[in-house]
C-alpha cells in the first residue's frame, strides 16, 4: 500500500527546498524548476502544491517566521533559572548562534527585500516586526525590575534604541559568524546593560 504523503510535510520540503535554492544561487534563480531540482522532485508536484511561484516564496517565508517563534516560546517555557539570567537570554532569543538558526536568518534576510514589492511578504515583514517589539518590551520591562532602567525611562526610546542594537548583532552575526561568536555576544550585551545601569545610577 503506497505511504500516504502529509501535505504539510510535502509543502515544508518543498519550503525547505526553496531556502537551499536561494543560499546557494540567490532569491532571483528560485524558479520553480531549480526549486523543484533541489527538492528532486517533479515541477508538476510543485505546482500540485502550490499554484504560483508567490503562493510559495510566501509559504517558505512564513516557514522561517513560524519557527523562529516557535523556537523563542519554547526556550522560554522551558527556561529556569534567576532574572538576571533571563534577561540575558531574552537578548539573544532574535540572534541566530546554531546552524539552522543562521541559515534561517540569511533567508529571512533575502526574503525582506522581496517583501517591499508584495503586499503579502510586507504582511509578513510587520509580524515580524510586531513579534520583536513585543519580546523586547518585555525585555524592558525586566531591565526596569532588575534596576537597569529608571521607571521614568523614555519607554519609545529604549525600545527603538535596544531593536536596534539586537538587529546590528542579528546583522553582525550573519556576515561574519567566526567574529561574532557566542561568547562576543554575550560581551556585547553585557556591556550593553552595565551601560545601562550606570547610566540609571548617575541619572
Amino acid at each position: 500500500m503506497p505511504k500516504k504523503v502529509d501535505i504539510v510535510e510535502r509543502r515544508n520540503q518543498i519550503a525547505q527546498a526553496t531556502w537551499q535554492v536561494i543560499l546557494k544561487k540567490g532569491i532571483d534563480k528560485a524558479s520553480i524548476q531549480n526549486i523543484a531540482a533541489e527538492a528532486n522532485m517533479s515541477v508538476g508536484l510543485i505546482q500540485h502544491n502550490f499554484s504560483s511561484k508567490a503562493q510559495l516564496i510566501h509559504y517558505a517565508m512564513k516557514l522561517v517566521l513560524d519557527r523562529m517563534e516557535q523556537r523563542a516560546m519554547g526556550r522560554l517555557n522551558a527556561f529556569t533559572g534567576t532574572k538576571e539570567n533571563k534577561l540575558r537570554r531574552l537578548m539573544k532569543f532574535l540572534i541566530p548562534t546554531s546552524h539552522e538558526e543562521m541559515m534561517e536568518a540569511r533567508v529571512w534576510i533575502a526574503f525582506l527585500g522581496n517583501s517591499f514589492n508584495d503586499p503579502k511578504l510586507l504582511e509578513l515583514k510587520e509580524e515580524m516586526d510586531r513579534y520583536s517589539r513585543k519580546l523586547i518590551t518585555i525585555i524592558l520591562e525586566l531591565m526596569t525590575e532588575l534596576g537597569y532602567l529608571g521607571h521614568q525611562h523614555n519607554r519609545d526610546l529604549e525600545l527603538e534604541f535596544l531593536y536596534a542594537f539586537i538587529d546590528g548583532l542579528v546583522i553582525h552575526a550573519i556576515q561574519a559568524p567566526q567574529q561574532y561568536t557566542n561568547e562576543k555576544m554575550d560581551q556585547l550585551i553585557e556591556h550593553y546593560l552595565q551601560e545601562k545601569m550606570g547610566n540609571h545610577a548617575d541619572g
